[in-house]
């Protein structure tokens, strides 16, 4: 009896032990404070004999946040096993995450098929395109050769952007001043500049700005125009000490800095908050546009990427979240906007795992959707803060990929655009009957409206083309007896892509001709003019867009037009007026992008043409007759 009673006490012992380990890190855990969160978390589970899922959640979370994927795969497995897919869930995606980190692909897509499912057929679908678009970027080889930078250190160093000369960038390694953040203990970070990236070594970097320097966390940096005023985020303190908010948080806030004052000033900007943070900011080249993450209220996920448009007043726009096609439920980050494309980087959309790079063409307010910049400049590891380089094709982007200096280093890129092609193919329709037309013309137009390519339909519609990478063209499908189709296409950076079902559709026209005799007339309803006038009527102008779409569908038809009046008047007048009828048509028309040359004449016949004889032998028409006579006529000359 005295041996069980003795079992009990130690069982009891070691519940209580790990009960207090058990609180321990559920604190360190609320607080964000992975490194003895799990050190709590390892010793709760060394002595507890049953373990709640959600504690096996918060252990996943704590690995996943302190980079230790195969432990945070071990504890989310364990718990998604008894939770499975739940459509808000963050530590849901963070498992998804851990199996790619791991390059345990076929799992992880596995996990984001049933996450997607319970979430909706759409979701669903959009990511089975996102994955297909991701597959065959695959397929296709890299342009991309990249370099680690001799200036990077053994501490975090990433982000980037030029101050005239100077490439300004983050880094961890003023860790001697300014001390170990308590999350991670790695060092607080702080902005530095060095005068020639490609080439610099350690030694020559130094910090931005003494004056600008804090305790704790500065950077990223950007600059607007003539680098008149610095943006950066840095961590919200007042004095020498961090502002805590509910839940012991501290924030990051945007601030604005006047260089070209004395005594720098740090303004905070207005969008900034008290339970957000944001971070990460740059200004477009013109200066007119602010980018940034944050957290705030009302995003998709985590950290969305937003937009202020910068009045001339100094002044900003309500942020404007930057939508679905580029923000997820996870972090989505380091927006960098140049000639209409917007390159990111994201943990939420299809890729390698961890942070991607990813770009989205903007057209007509719309962000398009999310194309991966491919491998070599992503990998499994956090790739990051893509910016453009000064000379052509050429780049810098951050990433912790194995190989490195420190935590985070800062990579230069080089894109051999030159050699990059892709594959457009589709078919030419009949837009009614949806048979395949042959002989049909597919014409590209470059940018500056120069025919690029031009290609016929087989017996089947088809037809294929070979484009530039990262270029915008104009794709026009005619032939002649139909209507014509259009579309403005960009293609990808990647090569050798494939886009296959860029279909085209035309109308058949062909029964818009008739003959009488052997003159062949474009068939409308006949254009008819008010009595003594010769201006076009509203019913007349949507007959006569029916010969503006027929000579466009016959490019080179040339037509002549015949206008006659009624047998009133005298024969000098009805011969004036009927010439004019003739040119007022011929003005709209070419008012309507005829061109001139394809108008061979414009003649009044007066009333020597009628098609109701009046006014002979005793006979009078009646008005409708009369208006029958007052008509223009269009004759094919050629087509």
């Amino acid at each position: 009896m005295k041996r069980i009673y003795l079992i009990i006490i130690c069982l009891v012992s070691l519940n209580v032990v790990a009960q207090n380990h058990l609180e321990k890190a559920n604190e360190f855990y609320d607080r964000l404070v992975y490194i003895d969160a799990a050190k709590e978390f390892e010793a709760y589970v060394e002595n507890a004999n049953y373990i709640e899922p959600e504690t096996y959640m918060k252990i996943g979370d704590t690995y996943y946040n302190l980079k230790n994927f195969a432990q945070s795969k071990e504890a989310y497995q364990k718990w998604y096993n008894t939770v499975g897919p739940n459509t808000n869930s963050t530590q849901g995606y963070q498992y998804y995450d851990s199996l790619r980190r791991l390059k345990l692909y076929d799992e992880a897509e596995k996990v984001a098929e049933r996450y997607f499912k319970a979430k909706s057929v759409e979701a669903l679908n959009n990511h089975y395109e996102e994955r297909d678009r991701f597959e065959d970027l695959l397929r296709g080889d890299t342009l991309y050769k990249v370099r680690n930078l001799d200036f990077n250190s053994q501490y975090a160093d990433f982000g980037g952007s030029f101050n005239q000369t100077s490439f300004v960038f983050t880094s961890g390694r003023n860790y001697v001043n300014k001390g170990l953040y308590e999350r991670d203990d790695t060092p607080y970070l702080s902005i530095y500049k060095t005068e020639n990236p490609e080439s610099d070594s350690a030694d020559a970097v130094e910090l931005f700005s003494k004056q600008l320097t804090s305790e704790f966390h500065d950077g990223t940096a950007t600059f607007s125009p003539n680098s008149k005023y610095l943006y950066y985020a840095s961590s919200y303190q007042t004095g020498n000490r961090k502002v805590f908010e509910k839940g012991k948080k501290n924030y990051f806030k945007i601030y604005r800095v006047d260089m070209s004052a004395k005594k720098y000033k740090k303004e905070l900007l207005s969008f900034n908050g008290d339970t957000y943070s944001t971070g990460q900011p740059y200004v477009t080249p013109d200066g007119k546009k602010l980018f940034f993450a944050s957290d705030m209220p009302g995003g998709y996920g985590k950290a969305d990427i937003y937009v202020c448009d910068i009045y001339e007043d100094g002044t900003y726009s309500k942020p404007m979240n930057l939508g679905p096609n580029i923000n997820t439920i996870v972090d989505d980050f380091f927006p960098f906007f140049k000639d209409d494309i917007l390159y990111f980087s994201s943990g939420g959309h299809v890729g390698f795992g961890g942070l991607d790079m990813y770009k989205s063409y903007y057209r007509d307010g719309i962000y398009g959707v999310a194309i991966n910049l491919g491998p070599i400049i992503n990998t499994n590891a956090d790739d990051f803060a893509y910016l453009e380089g000064i000379e052509p094709n050429t780049g810098y982007f951050s990433s912790d990929r194995a190989g490195g200096k420190g935590g985070d280093d800062i990579y230069a890129f080089e894109y051999n655009l030159p050699k990059c092609v892709q594959y457009i193919s589709g078919t030419v329709y009949d837009i009614e009957t949806n048979e395949p037309i042959a002989g049909a013309y597919v014409t590209v137009y470059d940018e500056s409206n120069t025919e690029y390519i031009k290609v016929k339909t087989n017996e089947k519609g088809a037809y294929a083309v070979e484009l530039t990478c990262g270029s915008t063209y104009k794709i026009e499908a005619r032939k002649a007896g139909f209507s014509e189709d259009q579309l403005n296409f960009t293609t990808d950076v990647l090569p050798n892509l494939k886009m296959d079902m860029l279909d085209f559709r035309l109308k058949d026209l062909s029964e818009i001709f008739v003959t009488e005799g052997e003159v062949e007339k474009i068939r409308i309803d006949p254009i008819y003019f008010e009595y003594y006038r010769y201006n076009i009527t509203d019913v007349a102008a949507i007959q006569l867009r029916k010969v503006v779409d027929a000579m466009k569908a016959y490019p080179e038809m040339i037509i002549k037009i015949e206008s006659h009046t009624d047998q009133r008047g005298t024969d000098y007048f009805n011969k004036t007026l009927s010439t004019n009828r003739a040119l007022s048509t011929k003005e709209w028309l070419l008012d309507h992008g005829i061109e001139p040359s394809r108008i061979e004449s414009a003649i009044g016949y007066g009333e020597s043409r009628p098609i109701n004889i009046c006014d002979e032998d005793g006979k009078t028409c009646t008005e409708l007759e009369y208006s029958e006579n007052r008509r223009s006529e269009f004759i094919v000359v050629s087509r």
